[in-house]
């Protein structure tokens, strides 16, 4: 038995209790919130035994909790320091997107999985899917082809759904819409392409807000595929796509792998992929604990979070100083 403790307990972190009084193997010892009432209400709801905490330091600081891994679903600039604590304290982390919001925090925590050889998840959506699963081996096996161009499209009234909340507040957000549901968008691309940006340009609108809200980016990927994105957050109705040109194959799909086209190079549409255990689908929780237990790998680990900042750093940068944006290499074992 996994024992789990719930690190966030708003809106999101009830969605992972959801998920998470249904899984086997898997006990959740301990809530923590900095809102008592939350806590209180999850326990209720779903985890009667569980101890509640109204911070990280004080759970890990109580010997008598048992502790296997924490699931962090607190705001984005916590959780560099949160996911780093655990991790420190001998835990597997699952963590929300983004892992971290600055290539530095993404480097160090990357430093710290690798000396405590502990496991860390990022809770993206589409690297869990089978439609993700299935391009990933096409791209392994070469029958993916040669990546050439890649768009990306995500809209939504971020704008008004986020007004007067932590995700408008630069100090908690790190960013605004291209930090939040963009960082969906982002990472499938970057998932699939599973290759650093060398450089990369943006502008953005914030709408009169303290955050982007509307942004345009585009980026050149270490093996020469050119990608376009549009993030919009002051749209009425949600949209994303997808698309994907290499030289045998055209792909259209979005940042959540809920749909997937695949077109051959006589324009017609191939067969979807038959289900099969290789390429399953599941979910942050369910292949994290998989990997704690050794039965199979975590899909959207650190370098993934590597990855995502080093494009953000360089989007933001780019967009504050109306430049094009070469970036600093990854490291090199996270590079290859």
């Amino acid at each position: 038995m996994i024992n789990l403790a719930l690190v966030g307990c708003g809106n999101m972190g009830r969605s992972h209790a959801e998920e998470l009084v249904n899984l086997p193997d898997v006990k959740v010892t301990a809530l923590v919130d900095p809102i008592p009432a939350r806590t209180a209400d999850i326990r209720a709801r779903f985890f009667q035994k569980a101890k509640e905490f109204t911070s990280m330091e004080s759970l890990l600081a109580d010997k008598r909790i048992k502790l296997d891994a924490v699931s962090i679903i607190t705001p984005h600039t916590l959780h560099f320091s949160q996911a780093k604590s655990a991790l420190e304290h001998g835990l597997h982390v699952l963590v929300e997107k983004p892992m971290v919001t600055n290539s530095r925090d993404a480097r160090a925590l990357w430093r710290t999985v690798k000396s405590t050889g502990k496991i860390l998840a990022i809770a993206y959506q589409s690297s869990y899917t089978e439609e993700f699963a299935y391009l990933a081996s096409l791209r392994d096996s070469g029958k993916l082809g040669k990546v050439q161009l890649i768009t990306g499209w995500v809209s939504q009234n971020w704008l008004k759904n986020t007004t007067n909340t932590w995700r408008q507040d630069p100090a908690l957000s790190g960013g605004g819409q291209m930090f939040d549901t963009g960082a969906h968008l982002f990472n499938a691309v970057m998932w699939l392409m599973n290759d650093p940006v060398v450089e990369a340009a943006c502008f953005y609108d914030s709408c009169s807000t303290r955050v982007d809200i509307n942004g345009v980016a585009i980026a050149k990927f270490q093996n020469g595929a050119l990608a376009n994105f549009s993030i919009g957050g002051n749209c009425p109705t949600f949209h994303t796509d997808i698309q994907i040109q290499t030289d045998k194959l055209l792909i259209l799909t979005d940042q959540y792998g809920k749909k997937l086209e695949i077109f051959d190079p006589d324009g017609k549409p191939m067969d979807r992929p038959v289900k099969s255990e290789k390429h399953s689908s599941t979910t942050p929780h369910r292949n994290f604990l998989n990997a704690i237990k050794g039965r199979e790998p975590v899909r959207a680990g650190v370098r993934y979070g590597v990855l995502l900042t080093a494009l953000m750093d360089a989007l933001y940068e780019s967009a504050n100083h109306q430049r094009v944006v070469r970036i600093k290499p990854v490291p090199k074992d996270i590079a290859v």
